[in-house]
This record gives structure tokens, C-alpha cells and sequence, in this order.
């Protein structure tokens, strides 16, 4: 009797410490092959409506024949997954921060 109670007890134990020796999901990867003409062209949703947001605003370097200059990018695209604005955002930094860092870069839910 007394050898079941020490049993019983290590396997309660046991079930107690398990979740505590899983490891912790790690947080998915940025997708990389998003088109920078991802999403749709939107105005401004209403807020509540649960439309995921991302927003860029950076420079472009630019040369031409007289002088070297930078153009302002700005775009402003709705879409349906998070997943993807994280890599359309991916995409837009990788193509114009030669100008250094962007000015504004993020996804929101309205």
C-alpha cells in the first residue's frame, strides 16, 4: 500500500512539472517571397472593423543625370492576414531604406 501511494504521488508530480519541460512555441518566421503590390489600395477603415493596416513611408534613392536625389515612398495597403503585412513591411524595407531607415513602418488592426 505504502509503495502505491509513493507511485501515485511521483506520477501526479510528474504531470505537474510537464507543461514546465515543453518548450515554448517560438514565434513564426516573417514571410519574404510578398510582392510590394500586396493587398488592396484602401482609405482609412473605421476603427472596429478588424482590417489589418500596414502602413510605409521611407526614401528611395534615386540618380539621375545632373544630380543624385531621393524620392519619399509612402504606401498604404489593407489586408486580410497579419502574417502578410509583416512581410509585405519585410519587402518594402528590404527595397527602399537606401536612403537609411524608414520613417514610419508598421501593421495595425482598425
Amino acid at each position: 500500500m505504502i509503495q502505491l501511494k509513493k507511485i501515485t504521488f511521483f506520477l501526479v508530480s510528474a504531470a505537474f512539472m510537464m507543461p514546465a519541460l515543453v518548450p515554448a512555441p517560438t514565434s513564426a518566421a516573417v514571410l519574404k517571397n510578398i510582392s510590394e503590390y500586396e493587398g488592396e489600395r484602401c482609405n482609412t477603415p473605421p476603427k472596429g472593423s478588424g482590417i489589418i493596416v500596414g502602413y510605409f513611408s521611407g526614401f528611395q534613392y534615386g540618380a539621375s543625370v545632373s544630380h543624385e536625389s531621393y524620392y519619399k515612398v509612402s504606401r498604404y495597403r489593407c489586408f486580410k492576414n497579419l502574417e502578410i503585412c509583416k512581410g509585405w513591411l519585410y519587402t518594402m524595407n528590404s527595397l527602399y531604406t537606401d536612403a537609411g531607415p524608414p520613417t514610419i513602418s508598421r501593421c495595425f488592426i482598425r
